[in-house]
């Protein structure tokens, strides 16, 4: 059986609002015409990028994928290692429904996916610091003699994941795939739009150009196509994971923790604690420590006056999380902040909620936010397969692997999602 053709474009952060200011841009409006487009996308709580990019690639809540946070909680240091790698997901992703039907797969950035079952991998992933080399860390958790044969085109950036350099580079490595190994299924994330949104701001000067800058790396992964003279045999969705909220205070509540006597901070670590709050960014998770009076924290949390003070909107204990936010896992309570509040893990001493321009904290605007608020992500299906015109308002984050492995003849038994046989020819 022959399959289709596919390229999958995660475009990190990107909202209807953004899809309505592109659709003025030459690429996008090539891509909008005869499209099926399913708007007002459903994320996943927390909206954060790797959460939703796993759910993007299993068709599953976080609640059985394991993924519920960009970062591992370690309550014993304060490093907060992220999830780099496929074997760490509870469910399998479409690429292995895509392997196990002999369909060929690229992949490029697309977060969590670092020693999976993918032809061409190239991953999300780095070394000690995100300022690293790239080179060895994507070799030993991807496609070492790929990487490699590629470098010499394609490793000349600047170390680290500055925008808009990096994005180049992510599609300089598709185009190079695009062309050396020809996938019949290929994944790119890229996300300077996302960048200049948390460092600039929602509707800056900068979000406008990134958006910009985007059309013309999107214009760039077009061309390779038609140069190995699939464009036109090739499906093409873009999508995206999360929108985003403007930060305006800091929230610090495991300093309120530490004054309980419940987080005794040490140098890189804890010495000894009976509850920690580990940040996801405009969310948090409360964490406890042991049986004995293991509660005590997320009672002092769900006090009304303590709620104010550390600026939470709500806490919604583990039990609720399930059927609230198809959420489960080693937490407590899950954490919601008020508008315009970032939660951070700091545990020195200090006050309790801040107003952001105080802090550290260099973000104008977030996520991690409750997925039902604000502007929402899209999913836009251009080609062979997608039924021209077609609209739809309302779909699910974890709808779309099954949708993308639906034209690939692909099965996902496993998939929490269902495929959007509206948007489909």
């Amino acid at each position: 059986m022959e399959h289709a053709r596919m390229l999958v474009l995660s475009i990190d952060a990107m909202t209807g609002d953004d899809l309505r200011a592109a659709a003025a841009l030459p690429n996008f409006a090539r891509l909008l015409d005869g499209c099926a487009l399913a708007t007002e996308v459903l994320s996943v709580f927390p909206s954060l990028t790797y959460p939703c990019h796993v759910a993007m690639a299993t068709g599953c809540w976080p609640m059985h994928t394991g993924v519920y946070n960009n970062e591992r909680f370690l309550p014993e240091t304060r490093k907060r290692p992220w999830y780099f790698y496929t074997d760490e997901l509870a469910r399998p992703t479409i690429f292995a429904a895509a392997r196990a039907a002999g369909v060929s797969t690229g992949c490029v950035m697309w977060p969590c996916m670092g020693r999976g079952p993918i032809d061409t991998l190239v991953p999300e992933i780095w070394g000690e610091t995100p300022e690293a080399p790239f080179l060895e860390p994507f070799c030993a958790a991807g496609s070492a003699d790929f990487i490699r044969e590629i470098w010499p085109r394609v490793g000349g950036i600047p170390q680290g994941f500055r925008q808009p350099m990096f994005d180049t580079f992510v599609t300089a490595i598709a185009e190079e795939i695009i062309h050396r190994r020809a996938p019949q299924l290929l994944y790119v994330h890229i996300c300077q739009l996302d960048n200049a949104k948390h460092y600039f701001g929602l509707g800056s000067a900068q979000t406008h150009a990134a958006l910009s800058n985007t059309d013309h790396l999107l214009g760039r992964l077009l061309k390779a196509l038609e140069e190995t003279g699939v464009l036109a045999q090739t499906d093409i969705v873009l999508c995206a994971d999360h929108g985003q909220r403007p930060v305006t205070r800091v929230s610090f509540p495991n300093r309120f923790l530490r004054a309980q006597g419940l987080l005794t901070p040490a140098e890189g670590g804890v010495s000894d604690w009976r509850a920690q709050v580990h940040s996801a960014c405009l969310s948090a998770f409360l964490y406890e420590n042991g049986t004995e009076n293991a509660s005590a924290a997320l009672r002092l949390l769900e006090e009304e006056r303590v709620r104010q003070a550390l600026g939470i909107a709500s806490v919604t204990p583990r039990a609720q999380a399930v059927e609230r936010y198809h959420l489960d896992g080693g937490f407590a309570a899950a954490l919601l902040g008020e508008e315009g509040v970032f939660f951070s893990d700091d545990m020195d001493d200090g006050p309790l909620l801040v107003p952001a321009a105080q802090t550290g904290v260099r973000y104008l605007a977030n996520h991690g936010h409750d997925p039902a608020v604000g502007e929402k992500p899209f999913f836009l299906l251009h080609g062979p397969h997608a039924r021209r015109g077609a609209r739809l308002c309302g779909a699910r984050l974890i709808d779309e692997a099954p949708t993308v492995a639906a034209v690939l003849g692909l099965k996902m038994p496993w998939a929490d999602g269902r495929v959007l046989r509206e948007l489909l020819a």
